[in-house]
Formats: structure tokens, C-alpha cells, sequence
């Protein structure tokens, strides 16, 4: 059985990247960080509140289905 071996080939995004750039910008903005974690709390403890009132999904079926089809169409 003869197999190829493909290649990694890098993204030009990647070949462009500047290390020092990055770590500039990450020292520039690291309080943004608390800014989208309080924001995402939000969203993750206001939805659950507006969706306590709410009827439950019957999503049992689909879910099968979804894992099924992905299990069928796996390489």
C-alpha cells in the first residue's frame, strides 16, 4: 500500500506575522480583557434568565441525526 504524505503548507498570513507586533499590541489592550469578560457573564447569565421562562427545545432527534451523519461522513 503505497500512502503519500502531504505537505504542511504555511498560510501568508502566517509568513507575515510579527511576533513583537503582537506582544506590543496584547501589552497596549490587556484591559479589553475585562471589558469582554464582563460582557460575555452578561450574555451567558441574562440568557439563561430570559430562557428560564421559556418551553425546553426537543432537540434529541436532531442531535442524533447531526452525530449520525458525522459519524457516515468521517474520513
Amino acid at each position: 500500500m503505497n500512502m503519500s504524505v502531504l505537505t504542511l503548507q504555511g498560510y501568508e498570513f502566517e509568513k507575515q506575522f510579527n511576533e513583537n507586533e503582537a506582544i506590543q499590541w496584547m501589552q497596549e489592550n490587556w484591559k479589553k480583557s475585562f471589558l469582554f469578560s464582563a460582557l460575555y457573564a452578561a450574555f451567558i447569565f441574562g440568557g439563561r434568565h430570559l430562557m428560564n421562562k421559556r418551553a425546553k427545545f426537543e432537540l434529541r432527534k436532531p442531535l442524533v441525526l447531526w452525530s449520525l451523519t458525522l459519524a457516515v461522513f468521517r474520513r
